[in-house]
């Protein structure tokens, strides 16, 4: 199978970058059917199947999942295709972020697919949301956390914290004292 273009979908988050300062703008404007608005935010190009925003074959109404649904052991790779269902085990996204983005967590696989189960219009699918972060401009993460020893001491003013992180806590304690 050879490489396929795709029109991916664009969300305006509040946090993105305005117009063309943003990378996820400057990928979507390469398809000529997309126009930027400078005074509009841009926050994530998706690369995908996701429900929210599927990719498109450019240039056609056939969506992503459609070719991979046509020949999945060809399209994703014979044991990408059988562990993963036949589905596409990810969702590649560019980020522009001007502002702070909030912590997120997400689910193991396991839990995601009983959340999807139980409440399909809040957990669009069954997949789990494993990150990592790959700067393709200059990039601040991890930005705004406490200090360390602010962190430390509300292991001993929230019981609820210290029981979250019971195992590694006495081991974070000493790495503070260091």
């Amino acid at each position: 199978m050879s490489a396929i273009r795709l029109s991916c979908a664009v969300n305006n988050y509040h946090w993105g970058k305005h117009g063309l300062a943003s990378k996820a703008a400057q990928f979507a404007a390469t398809n000529p059917d997309v126009t930027i608005d400078d005074e509009q935010t841009y926050a994530e190009l998706w690369m995908g199947t996701h429900p929210n925003g599927p990719s498109m074959v450019y240039g056609t109404d056939t969506q992503l999942d459609d070719v991979i649904s046509e020949n999945a052991s060809v399209a994703l790779g014979a044991s990408v295709s059988q562990r993963y269902n036949g589905n596409l085990p990810f969702l590649f996204k560019v980020l522009s972020i001007e502002k702070a983005l909030s912590i997120q967590a997400h689910p193991d696989k396991q839990l995601a697919q009983q959340l999807h189960a139980m409440r399909p219009n809040d957990y669009k699918d069954g997949n789990h949301k494993p990150e990592m972060s790959i700067a393709l401009t200059d990039f601040i993460a991890l930005s705004g956390f406490r200090p360390l020893d602010e962190i430390a001491a509300f292991l001993d003013v929230y019981p609820e914290f210290s029981a979250l992180v019971s195992g590694a806590a006495p081991e974070f304690r000493r790495a503070v004292a260091e």
